[in-house]
């Protein structure tokens, strides 16, 4: 059975650059298939609504205009893919016309197909509009349950470097099986499993008082105990993901792991490595494991799509 991925396009030269940037990313994969979705939106759906009290038939596009716009990006899109390298037999192409909601549409079509991966381009967007995550990548992110979203920022550091961001739970063994599945079959990539050491927590502060010499070594021994147990338990995970690839195909000399300890909070830890090392792609859960914090509401996968810059940033939901 050939695996799918849903690539929602706009038309914009972003998302263009985006789709050539998939094209090239993913042409070597002979059983992987893209379904080419494309929304064509109502005028009324883009401006605010007083603006179309008793003028709905003017808001209104025809439905011939939205079958020749909307065949335009396909066109353009496939054009794009099929330069990139992608085969143009893989490509299925979709459209959907009087489109109200992107976001909801994009989602509706992958469920539909019960595709679990979506991948979609972002637009430029000030940071207040990134902040309140209103974009239809931003929307898609959040609403998408059950399902991975690729967010492109193109132009992409084509370096071929994929970091998996690994926390300390059993769950982290899952973003190893999707980039096994999805990621690996893309020749010469490069895999680096980084995890990110919290500081030491309150259990083992001073209390408020002056540790005497034998309340400071057995102090030391417990933060000691704690470390060790937490690398242990780390890279046991991060071993099992260097096994699972090396099975995809994958060179062991294309296989790091990097443990270091958080300096500024891991959302700002993750995207200083990120931009430093130049990684094409990023993939890390929705959710922090720890806080469960809602996507929408804080989670360190919120905190790097709203900055991370020329990368795809795979968001894989548990």
């Amino acid at each position: 059975m050939a695996r799918k991925i849903l690539l929602a396009v706009d038309g914009t030269e972003k998302g263009l650059e985006s789709v050539s940037v998939l094209g090239r990313l993913l042409k070597d994969q002979p059983d992987l298939e893209l379904v080419l979705f494309h929304c064509v939106q109502q005028l009324s759906s883009l401006l605010p609504s007083d603006l179309c009290v008793d003028l709905e038939d003017r808001c209104k596009i025809s439905f011939k205009d939205q079958e020749r716009i909307g065949n335009a990006v396909l066109s353009e899109s496939v054009k794009r893919l099929v330069q990139a390298g992608f085969p143009e037999d893989r490509i299925v192409p979709k459209l959907k016309m009087n489109s109200m909601d992107p976001a909801q549409d994009i989602i509706a079509e992958a469920d539909s197909r019960k595709i679990r991966t979506i991948a979609l381009g972002r637009r430029g967007r000030s940071q207040v509009e990134a902040l309140l995550l209103g974009s239809v990548s931003g929307k898609v992110a959040q609403y998408a349950q059950h399902k991975t979203v690729w967010i492109v920022d193109a132009p992409v550091n084509e370096t071929g470097k994929v970091l998996i961001a690994m926390e300390d739970a059993p769950e982290s063994r899952e973003l190893t099986a999707y980039a096994a599945e999805f990621v690996a079959p893309s020749r010469r990539m490069r895999f680096t499993f980084l995890h990110l050491m919290p500081p030491v927590p309150p259990t083992f502060w001073d209390n408020g008082h002056i540790l005497g010499s034998a309340e400071r070594k057995d102090r030391q021994s417990r933060i000691e105990k704690w470390r060790s147990e937490w690398m242990d338990r780390v890279s046991k995970f991060m071993s099992d993901g260097k096994e699972l690839l090396q099975r995809q195909g994958t060179p062991g000399t294309n296989l790091d792991t990097l443990v270091l300890p958080t300096k500024l909070g891991i959302a700002r830890d993750l995207l200083n490595e990120i931009a430093e090392h130049q990684f094409q792609m990023v993939i890390m859960g929705k959710k922090s494991f720890h806080e469960r914090k809602p996507f929408l509401m804080g989670s360190h996968a919120s905190k790097v799509m709203q900055n991370v810059k020329c990368v795809v940033l795979c968001l894989v939901d548990y």
